[in-house]
């Protein structure tokens, strides 16, 4: 085929219905060789292959051993029908067909690889129409693509079909944003949604990723069974607990949710002394987690996780009953004494361990008997004369400041230094802001999880996580986000509703305000300095780019990053 390299590659002709050529442009005139008769010949002068009954659609012609398609189209010019002729060059269209048959393939090996991921993809337009959604997406949301696939995500979710839509509050923020759904037919899941811009930064798309949490879900089930009532008596089941020992196979790589250097050297002490037969003394405010940290010891102890670990409250056993508590008693010791006798705590524990919650409480008499059964490893029950030997460990815990408590007379020095072999004290989480966040997180899942809700917490929100100082600690967090979740009107938990709950926050900003005027110069500029590092190190991929964000040496953001511990 001879093909003329000068030959323009589109034209257009317009005729009337009998095919008469009324206009054309010039790049006509290259396509039949410049003929100055054109405008009075028809067009199938030329193209002999013309289609009488083919509208719309292009077709292959020749003319001068060239091939060109063709379409032609009706249409009415000045009230008067006619017919529009497109005729393009064969290469161009060639192109142009292997250009689409080379996309058509390239999305579908894209499709191939997005539907070989194990996590949920689902991707909108800017404004919320679902372009697509992967086979993992399909699966764990249990919605069929017909569904999805043309609709916009802000009317699924008005309609019950997509739960707290992801890709919508993107599209509202151009922000990336990270919420849980419970998918109405199909599983709770993780789903993080990021804006996709441009070449030339104009947001474009949203892409959300699914992850399935159910495992975790089935996990945190099985930690909240952990403990469990044992009821030992009537009048103990108040202040004891027995906790079945589990089987803690990653317990040496965990590190508990905290990003904290104290924290994590306090673990890892423990789990270096989970297997020491001595006694642990573990200090800290109220709510900071000492029961959590004795459980951690416990189940770290490849010989006492096998066991139970005993729980005693000992601030609320009556004091005439606490001794036959820890002890037990024989048939006949005092009126009243069940018959047969009754197995003391200790005794029940075995080879487990004794956890003493709030030890600073135990009477001063009951003090001296401890003490002797400590040093002497074993102990009597009341009215026996027979040794009992103690073989479970004991792990002792108290809010109290027990050296002060000493100086008054109410606590035993030597009890004190029996019980203070190893000492591990706890700081208070307002000592703890970058676990607060994670913390926050954890609970707000688990609560989610528990009321089959969808809440998540709004920036503000957690903003003032961060401000206020949590008196309670970690027991007062997992008890707001609880009530939080629960009074929650919408899947937002606003600062709005954390102040209401929490109550006279005025007073809190005002506290906060008033000790940040008091400090130097100095410690000022360095409190702004850690939280502009900090904020940077989170939002960037890597410390490189976070010191480029800063105009910061990376050598300098690491030095000061290890000031600050983060």
């Amino acid at each position: 085929m001879n093909r003329n390299i000068k030959t323009p590659k589109i034209t257009y002709v317009i005729t009337d219905l009998d095919l008469n050529i009324i206009e054309f442009d010039d790049n006509f005139l290259k396509f039949v060789k410049n003929d100055n008769e054109i405008i009075t010949r028809k067009l199938n002068d030329f193209f002999k292959e013309l289609k009488e009954d083919y509208y719309d659609e292009f077709y292959k012609i020749h003319l001068n051993n060239n091939e060109y398609y063709i379409k032609k189209t009706i249409s009415k010019i000045n009230n008067a029908k006619c017919f529009i002729f497109l005729i393009a060059d064969f290469f161009m269209i060639s192109e142009i067909e292997k250009q689409v048959v080379y996309l058509n393939r390239e999305k579908y090996i894209y499709n191939e690889m997005l539907n070989k991921l194990e996590d949920g993809i689902y991707i909108t337009d800017d404004y919320g129409k679902t372009l697509f959604v992967n086979d993992a997406f399909v699966n764990l949301s249990g919605l069929s693509r017909e569904t999805l696939i043309g609709k916009f995500v802000q009317k699924l979710n008005n309609s019950d079909v997509l739960p707290n839509s992801c890709c919508e509050k993107v599209i509202e923020t151009h922000q990336t944003v990270t919420t849980i759904n419970n998918y109405y037919k199909g599983q709770k899941c993780l789903v993080t949604g990021s804006a996709i811009s441009n070449e030339m930064g104009e947001f474009k798309r949203t892409i959300a990723v699914v992850r399935d949490v159910s495992e975790l879900d089935v996990l945190m089930k099985k930690v909240a069974k952990n403990e469990k009532l044992s009821f030992f008596n009537s009048n103990s089941n108040i202040y004891v607990k027995k906790m079945d020992s589990n089987n803690y196979n990653e317990k040496k790589n965990e590190l508990l949710l905290s990003n904290n250097s104290k924290i994590k050297d306090i673990y890892k002490k423990a789990l270096k002394f989970a297997d020491v037969d001595t006694s642990v003394l573990i200090l800290g405010e109220t709510g900071v987690g000492k029961d959590y940290l004795a459980s951690y010891i416990h189940n770290s102890s490849e010989t006492r996780s096998k066991e139970d670990m005993i729980k005693i409250n000992c601030s609320a056993i009556p004091e005439h009953l606490i001794e036959s508590e820890l002890f037990g008693y024989v048939e006949g010791a005092f009126t009243g004494a069940k018959s047969g006798g009754k197995k003391g705590l200790f005794e029940e524990a075995g080879n487990g361990t004794v956890f003493l919650d709030e030890i600073g409480e135990m009477p001063y008499m009951l003090q001296v008997k401890l003490l002797n059964v400590l040093n002497d490893k074993y102990f009597y029950r009341i009215g026996a004369t027979k040794k009992i030997p103690l073989n479970a460990r004991v792990i002792a815990a108290t809010n109290a400041d027990l050296k002060k408590m000493i100086a008054e007379k109410k606590f035993r020095a030597d009890l004190y230094y029996r019980l203070n072999v190893i000492s591990l004290t706890i700081p208070p989480l307002c000592k703890r802001k970058e676990d607060i966040l994670s913390l926050a997180q954890y609970f707000l899942e688990y609560y989610n999880n528990h009321h089959s809700a969808n809440c998540y917490f709004s920036t503000e929100c957690f903003k003032d996580f961060l401000v206020y100082k949590w008196p309670g600690n970690i027991r007062e967090m997992k008890n707001l986000v609880e009530r939080l979740v629960l009074i929650a009107d919408d899947v937002l938990i606003d600062s709005e509703l954390f102040r209401e709950q929490i109550g006279e926050w005025e007073n809190v900003e005002d506290e906060d305000n008033k000790k940040l005027d008091q400090l130097p110069l100095k410690e000022k500029i360095g409190i702004y300095e850690k939280q502009l590092i900090k904020e940077a190190i989170e939002n960037k991929d890597t410390l490189k780019e976070a010191a480029k964000f800063l105009e910061i040496d990376i050598s300098t953001l690491v030095r000061k990053k290890q000031k600050y511990n983060f």
